[in-house]
């Protein structure tokens, strides 16, 4: 496979389309099967890994790849989704996608890789929040809270809750989308 993707990149430098449209066909479902593992979204999976191709493409002439093809194409893949996932932490329209896939998986991570830098870091950032963003957050990840749940638990609006949310995942953005790759460590 690593002496057909060798040949493969060196017609992709020339310009053959056909070579391309084989390494597309070639390490699409393991790149696209990655993106979603880290997304959850089959639409922004294939968004990313769209991207590294693109990438890949219009570089072409100046690919210098050590090392395997697909190893690569993951790094790639992996670096897009992190971008992916800070651009939607950063739309509070996303919210309830943020709430439903991201954040349970984030919280089964955190209980297995409590030790690890990025938890202590975000534990940290997690601390500098206002006090009632940061029990917002905690009754939505710690306590398993809807937004409905902590509204009426501390008698606020939903809209209240909502923002308060948004809020805190803006300011940890970085840390889940960190947290989210290491899903491919522990998984």
């Amino acid at each position: 496979m690593q002496s057909q993707d060798t040949e493969l990149l060196h017609l992709i430098r020339a310009g053959d389309q056909k070579a391309f449209e084989r390494c597309f066909n070639r390490h699409w479902p393991v790149l696209y099967a990655f993106a979603f593992k880290i997304l959850g979204n089959a639409d922004d999976a294939k968004d990313v890994v769209q991207l590294v191709y693109i990438s890949l493409w219009s570089r072409r002439e100046r690919l210098n790849i050590k090392g395997p093809l697909e190893s690569y194409l993951l790094q790639a893949v992996r670096f897009q989704s992190l971008k992916k996932l800070q651009e939607i932490m950063n739309r509070p329209e996303e919210l309830d996608r943020v709430q439903e896939y991201i954040l349970p998986v984030l919280n089964s991570i955190w209980e297995k890789m409590e030790e690890a830098d990025v938890f202590r870091e975000m534990e940290e950032q997690l601390n500098t929040l206002p006090v009632k963003t940061k029990e917002i957050f905690l009754l939505s990840r710690r306590h398993h809270l809807s937004i409905t749940e902590i509204a009426q638990k501390l008698n606020l609006s939903e809209k209240t809750v909502r923002n308060q949310l948004h809020l805190a995942l803006k300011a940890l953005r970085h840390h889940i989308a960190m947290a989210m790759l290491l899903i491919e460590i522990i998984s």
